[in-house]
């Protein structure tokens, strides 16, 4: 297999991997809603809710750390660097679970709104939940191990048996009309199930040669990774301002348009990071060896394919937006189809993770200044822009500030690669793609404007089909779609990865 048919299948893996995870989750919450009454739903929301933002506090950027220190350490020395990743973990687990405990007689007073034995219910149950976090964070470095290894096959089934357990851990016990408890210590369950697995899976993956701590490396891959956890966690906060501005400025009635309108598309955003993991190994390698030339070919071919399924894909939901909003939240919320499709054009300059080639340029602390850099713009903008234009103003704002941070950091990239910042990305394929998606797009919208009245998933499959077909075909013509890429793609839809 050649260096880049091992790379395409290694992102085929981990695409695969966290499209699923981002599937099972929209559908855990679909059955939850289903399944329980609505006191128990919002009891369990919380305290994932509560876990998840544990678990981002805890993690900061050590799992991502893992693929830039692979290529420097030896090979008889990577067991020794996973099990200190995952030690260090050991701690920021135990004090995120601390957090969770010391949460527990404040939950009175944050929940007030709340009927006191739902409070009762949720103080009973979050000691569960801390004791889940606690086994289960250091096991969050093991899939960029694996891939970092280059056991990509390992990867997947890894990430398939745990998005597989944890469903069934939750969804399992209530389906079968068991109690809420009975679903949090089954979750308890699943985490110890994983931590074994985790620990049996590393161990066979990477010999125990060398297991020490090595307290340079411990200094150098906390001041690594402290600034991209920190990055993420202003990144998850920035992703929220503009709903924070609207809900000031703005009627109830209204931010419930907007938070629908600003929706990211789940299955797109995955893809430019899920790539840009599977690059960052090969960044850092080429950047040691100085091979710079090499770095920007891999980093060009990377943008290139990202940009064969995220364009196409977020101008297919432009086009569809009206139905597609209609089809999940009712015809009410038709009026945030506007704000969806302006919303959607941030995604059009997310064709590459950008963070992962200043990773490997050990430059993480650029990582959080552009973090806080696009929080500004987004402030500055989003607040007048609200005034004067309402919820449209809000989501052109964030668009607004998107586009000139990408040219900032387009413009920092190049000073690593010492290229002008209009050659860090190759614009001439970028273009040739965007225009045949957003002529399919086109054609796609006066699709719909001439189809008899059907019922609305009648209509959406059919332009759905339009689109892929068209994009397809038109693609080939115009040589935009190769070959290699249809056979690709073929592959991937075949899940050939997971058994090859």
């Amino acid at each position: 297999m050649s260096e880049s048919q091992s790379l395409a299948e290694k992102a085929g893996v981990v695409v695969f991997s966290r499209l699923l995870t981002t599937i099972m989750d929209i559908i855990l919450v679909i059955v939850l809603v289903r399944l329980l009454s609505s006191t128990d739903f919002v009891i369990i929301s919380f305290l994932l809710l509560v876990y998840e933002t544990a678990k981002y506090l805890a993690t900061l950027g050590f799992p991502d750390s893992v693929f830039y220190f692979f290529e420097r350490v030896a090979k008889n020395a990577r067991a020794g660097f996973a099990l200190q990743t995952c030690a260090i973990l050991v701690v920021t687990g135990a004090f995120a679970s601390l957090i969770m405990l010391l949460f527990i007689p404040f939950l009175p007073g944050f929940l007030s709104a709340w009927l006191p034995s739902s409070v009762l219910t949720t103080q009973s149950l979050l000691p569960i939940m801390a004791l889940v976090a606690f086994i289960e964070i250091p096991t969050w470095p093991v899939n960029n191990i694996l891939l970092a290894a280059d056991r990509q096959k390992s990867a997947s089934w890894y990430n398939l048996m745990n998005t597989s357990l944890t469903f069934a851990a939750i969804v399992g016990p209530i389906s079968l009309g068991y109690s809420l408890e009975t679903a949090i210590w089954c979750l308890l369950g699943y985490s110890v199930i994983r931590f074994v697995a985790s620990v049996v899976w590393v161990w066979q993956v990477l010999p125990p040669y060398e297991l020490g701590p090595n307290r340079k490396l411990i200094k150098e891959q906390i001041a690594f990774s402290i600034p991209i956890g920190l990055s993420a966690l202003v990144a998850r906060f920035n992703r929220n301002v503009d709903k924070f501005i609207v809900s000031y400025f703005l009627a109830e009635s209204v931010v419930a348009i907007y938070i629908i309108g600003a929706t990211e598309i789940p299955l797109v955003k995955v893809i430019p990071f899920a790539v840009g993991s599977v690059l960052i190994s090969r960044f850092v390698q080429f950047q040691m060896d100085d091979k710079r030339e090499e770095l920007r070919d891999l980093w060009y071919k990377g943008i290139e394919k990202v940009s064969l399924i995220v364009l196409p894909l977020t101008f297919l939901f432009i086009a569809l937006a009206p139905e597609i909003i209609t089809l999940l939240f009712g015809a009410d919320k038709i009026e945030a189809a506007l704000p969806f499709q302006i919303y959607s054009l941030i995604i059009l300059i997310r064709v590459t993770s950008y963070g992962s080639i200043l990773q490997a340029f050990g430059d993480t602390r650029t990582i959080l200044k552009l973090s806080f850099n696009l929080l500004f713009w987004n402030i500055l903008f989003s607040i007048p822009f609200t005034i004067w234009f309402g919820i449209l103003g809000t989501a052109s704002a964030a668009v607004l500030a998107n586009y000139i941070n990408i040219v900032i950091t387009l413009r920092v990239i190049g000073r690593h690669m010492r290229e002008p910042w209009y050659r860090v990305l190759p614009f001439g394929s970028y273009f040739r793609i965007l225009g045949v998606a957003a002529g399919v797009g086109a054609l796609t919208w006066a699709l719909k404007s001439v189809l008899p009245q059907l019922p609305l998933v009648v209509t959406v499959g059919i332009t759905v089909g339009f689109f892929l077909t068209a994009f397809l075909v038109i693609g080939s013509v115009t040589n935009v779609i190769s070959a290699n890429d249809r056979r690709q793609l073929a592959n991937w839809l075949k899940l050939r990865f997971l058994f090859s």
